[in-house]
């Protein structure tokens, strides 16, 4: 990872800090809940196709996309930036990553950590970039089957229908008696 991506940590920001300057950017911390989102402010950090990672607690290594939205993250949440787009796909990697990043977090001294150094040294597969596209288009229309209901719902609907079509013309076609 410390080869491809820009990696950094997020900032302190406490409530009364979020209170103080409220606006319409979240801010992304190592909770899972919400979408991981802590709060909003009145301004950002970042504002481009990013990933981050919860460094620690008890969703240490949890990874997040962000698609080019502005936001900013606290100190408990790792920064990755692909450093060129001619090698990895950021939605690539945070595919990837989902995958790999709990077999790096550090259980030890009670509290899971996955902290920038070791995310620097987790090897990921680099397949060429129409690879990488095609694994995204894939796994992007599983998760919108999977999360959206809009989308999921439907699609479900529509395959239950056609399974139960199948079923109730199975079971009532009967021969005719000679």
């Amino acid at each position: 990872m410390g080869e491809i991506c820009k990696i950094n940590r997020g900032r302190v920001m406490s409530r009364d800090y979020l209170r103080d300057h409220a606006g319409p950017y979240p801010v992304y911390s190592s909770q899972t809940g919400n979408e991981g989102i802590f709060g909003f402010i009145d301004t950002y950090d970042y504002d481009f196709e990013s990933i981050t990672w919860t460094t620690d607690g008890a969703n240490a290594g949890s990874v997040f996309y962000h698609g080019g939205e502005k936001f900013s993250i606290t100190n408990v949440c790792g920064f990755l930036k692909v450093e060129d787009d001619n090698t990895v796909v950021p939605k690539y990697l945070y595919y990837t990553l989902g995958r790999l990043t709990k077999r790096h977090v550090s259980k030890g001294m009670g509290n899971p950590k996955l902290m920038s150094n070791a995310m620097s040294k987790i090897r990921i597969p680099v397949p060429p970039l129409s690879e990488q596209a095609r694994i995204v288009a894939i796994l992007d229309k599983f998760d919108a089957l999977v999360n959206d209901l809009s989308s999921g719902l439907p699609a479900e609907i529509a395959a239950r229908r056609k399974q139960y079509e199948y079923y109730r013309d199975r079971l009532l076609t009967f021969r005719e008696a000679a």
